[in-house]
């Protein structure tokens, strides 16, 4: 059984405790859903370690842009974990996350993706990096976003049972989707930053207002708004979460829609 058979089971079976903590509300089963994704994680850094180690891409085409994107994200939940305890059942979210993105590596055959070979110079692999693990945790804003929209429903309708008990509080889902902005965006500006650079000396061509690079543009004022709302304007609660909402959407725009559509010189899903 290979390396990314092994992770894909480790996010299931963390993905079913989570379930069954949420079903049961059994703190035992959180507890063995947050063991076994670290477990998972583990696997899956030593996994990447070896690809890189064997001077393979890491990232580039469908499969291993998402692969490695499943890893941020469910770093970033870990590492916000024991920076904020109270949001360790949103394992239950990032868990079905992390298997699904990790899914494509495993389904598909090794070799059917051609992948660029540009995309082994070290300065586009640092763009890739930067940029997917600023989206990481753009998601985790996302999650937690969704579920603050989720509690306040629930809060004003006064339906505050069932899975309602074991979810973060407003304030705590709040503060975390405002962490996550002040964090992800410079990484983000960052690894756009570090591609901008990199395009002349790969491409010979600067910023050439393709669609994926335009559409990044678009992502990344989205981003600096919702930065400066919050810090200049004091946006929070309902329009903050709603806003990364939104950015998240044209994350996902971006990536599939785009990168399927029109994708240019940033073939992430490859070539068949």
């Amino acid at each position: 059984m290979s390396w990314r058979w092994l992770i894909a089971l480790c996010y299931l079976a963390s993905s079913l405790f989570y379930f069954a903590h949420l079903w049961t509300q059994r703190e035992r089963f959180s507890a063995l859903g947050y063991n076994v994704i670290i477990i998972g994680t583990v696997l899956h850094t030593i996994s990447l370690i070896i690809v890189y180690t064997r001077g393979e891409a890491i990232a580039g085409g469908l499969d291993r842009s998402l692969y490695l994107f499943s890893w941020f994200i469910s770093l970033v939940y870990i590492v916000a974990s024991r920076v904020k305890p109270r949001v360790l059942i949103i394992g239950a979210f990032v868990a079905p996350l992390a298997l699904i993105l990790t899914l494509p590596s495993v389904i598909l055959p090794q070799g059917i993706i051609e992948h660029d070979p540009s995309l082994k110079n070290p300065w586009i692999v640092v763009h890739i990096v930067l940029t997917l693990l600023g989206e990481a945790i753009f998601t985790f804003a996302f999650i937690a976003s969704v579920l603050y929209i989720f509690q306040e429903k629930r809060i004003k309708s006064k339906k505050m049972g069932g899975v309602s008990i074991n979810m973060p509080s407003l304030t705590t889902l709040d503060s975390l989707n405002h962490f996550c902005l002040l964090v992800g965006f410079p990484i983000l500006t960052i690894g756009l930053a570090l591609g901008l650079l990199s395009a002349k000396e790969i491409w010979q061509s600067d910023w050439n207002w393709g669609h994926k690079e335009t559409w990044s543009l678009v992502t990344w004022f989205l981003y600096a708004v919702l930065i400066h709302g919050r810090l200049a304007s004091g946006w929070r609660g309902r329009k903050a979460a709603l806003g990364a909402i939104v950015g998240f959407g044209v994350i996902l725009f971006t990536f599939f829609v785009i990168g399927y559509l029109a994708p240019g010189q940033h073939d992430f899903l490859g070539s068949y």
